[in-house]
């Protein structure tokens, strides 16, 4: 019998042992990514009290910084857990320090995952483009990495055979501010008709041939994220245009007056689409500049008005820098037969009538 109740008493001791205690709950803290709040479990319920009548009791801040002051926050009291709110937003791939009167918590950030770039644009987007076309533009959906377009871009045939050293290797690539529109530069002296490089290794596109142009799956983004597929765009070649550009042949449709419709140009051969958005300009009856939203795709060039149209005559102004695909302008073609010279040109103008 002494046996026996002294095994009882050995069982009784050990349930009491593994019996779960609230007030014996380890104090932890996690990041909510969906409130963006910081979750506190097994907080005691005097601490709780406490922390909820005085917030300032805890600290919140980033762990790298030995700050006294902590961020300012909002306690909110969800029963099984206590709910932190920051004032601001919490920076992912940060560490952060609460300290509370019961523990000093690490809470981490994941850090955002870097999106994966791709191919959203590719100038002169016509399937067929002069033969003597000086630029290719390549446009991505997020910054990327310099330094690697010499490996990650190549130009193939039909057939695959790659074309040797189409582009001019420059020391420093040509990107614009935001990292995310490449330009590709043809050689131009093997483009120009006549001179040394065009006579020994020919022009890099042959009237009639067809195109694919290759970017490389490694290709990254600045965050160090690669293409991830091999990406290429196809086009043909046509006879070369070694014409000055004449406004005068382009298009132009009108849209009614107290309107929003879109002025309409059409260009007689395809325009370099990065210079079109900066040298035309639309001047009211006024003479007054006519703002709004511009847009190209080479062939044409559209205005959307911030404002409606009124009636009367108004002015297309074309700034005489403008140039083709080809590299020619108003006043000079840029493959001009030897002896021939270029005249200086002023802005060329073009009138249009607005009528209700």
């Amino acid at each position: 019998m002494h046996r026996l109740i002294h095994a009882v008493r050995q069982a009784l001791l050990v349930a009491l042992i593994l019996l779960p205690l609230p007030g014996w709950a380890e104090v932890s803290a996690r990041f909510d990514p969906v409130s963006g709040n910081i979750v506190v479990t097994g907080l005691p319920n005097q601490e709780r009290v406490e922390l909820l009548e005085n917030p300032d009791l805890l600290r919140l801040r980033v762990a790298s910084l030995d700050s006294t002051r902590g961020m300012p926050v909002t306690l909110d009291d969800q029963g099984t857990f206590l709910s932190i709110q920051p004032r601001f937003g919490l920076i992912p791939g940060t560490a952060y320090l609460l300290e509370l009167n019961s523990a000093s918590l690490d809470i981490a950030l994941p850090a955002a995952e870097a999106p994966i770039p791709s191919l959203v644009g590719f100038a002169p987007s016509q399937a067929v483009i002069p033969a003597n076309t000086l630029r290719l533009y390549l446009h991505f959906s997020e910054p990327m990495a310099r330094g690697q377009l010499r490996d990650a871009v190549r130009l193939r045939l039909h057939d695959g055979t790659e074309v040797p050293s189409p582009f001019l290797n420059l020391a420093s690539e040509l990107w614009d501010s935001t990292q995310t529109r490449a330009t590709l530069l043809f050689d131009p002296g093997r483009v120009k008709q006549g001179v040394g490089p065009n006579i020994l290794s020919g022009a890099p596109l042959v009237p009639g041939e067809s195109y694919r142009l290759v970017i490389s799956r490694e290709m990254q983004s600045a965050a160090g994220v690669p293409l991830g597929q091999v990406v290429s765009v196809s086009f043909r070649a046509s006879g070369a245009e070694r014409r000055v550009i004449e406004p005068a042949s382009w298009q132009i449709l009108s849209p009614p007056a107290e309107s929003y419709a879109p002025l309409t140009v059409t260009f007689d051969r395809i325009v370099d689409s990065r210079a079109v958005l900066r040298l035309l300009t639309v001047e009211d009856p006024q003479g007054g500049h006519v703002p709004g939203r511009v847009e190209t795709d080479g062939g044409g060039w559209r205005l959307n008005p911030d404002q409606p149209w009124q009636a009367g005559t108004y002015r297309l102004i074309i700034d005489p820098d403008l140039e083709d695909v080809s590299g020619n302008t108003i006043g000079a073609a840029f493959d001009a037969a030897v002896g021939t010279t270029g005249t200086e040109q002023d802005p060329f103008i073009l009138t249009f009538d607005i009528t209700r």
